[in-house]
């Protein structure tokens, strides 16, 4: 977490969309809730997306083995600033694999071809960071990625800005 703490794009964040790890995920929250910073949590909603929410009182189980608020304010997607996401595996060029239920890409479909906010930031293992196939036009791709090993910034296809 201290690359990701070291970014411009964190360090400028108001409000901070993050997970609660699960099955070997890095978990962002321990460090996010020590530093005392506005972070809203996503809560599975029924018709396939997310909805943040700035946790009030302990977390709840969720769908999958997640946890997630049960109340809190909510906040959405397009008012965060900077959002951690998680990943099974991601690419140098920003594409991510989820855990396949699309949740992410459907909650920040409004991202594709327009720039942050929020800032869409990737957290993984290095070993996570390999070769993906070519990405689906809904997938949403992540701004940042942050391993153990440092902070990689993709490079936007050629013919893009």
């Amino acid at each position: 977490m201290a690359y990701v703490m070291e970014l411009d794009e964190f360090k400028a964040a108001g409000r901070i969309g993050a997970y609660v790890g699960m099955g070997g995920e890095i978990d962002p929250w321990p460090s996010l809730l020590a530093e005392e910073l506005c972070v809203a949590l996503p809560v599975v909603k029924p018709h396939g997306d997310l909805e943040f929410v700035i946790p009030e009182g302990p977390l709840q189980p969720g769908p999958y083995g997640t946890s997630q608020p049960n109340r809190g304010e909510r906040v959405p997607p397009e008012c965060l600033d900077a959002v951690l996401v998680p990943l099974v595996a991601a690419d140098r060029r920003g594409n991510r694999l989820g855990h396949g239920a699309g949740y992410y890409d459907r909650t920040f479909a409004f991202r594709l071809g327009q720039p942050a906010p929020p800032a869409l930031i990737g957290i993984a293992h290095s070993f996570q960071v390999v070769p993906l196939p070519e990405p689906r036009p809904w997938d949403v791709p992540l701004d940042i990625i942050v391993t153990e090993l440092g902070i990689l910034r993709p490079e936007p296809p050629i013919g893009e800005d």
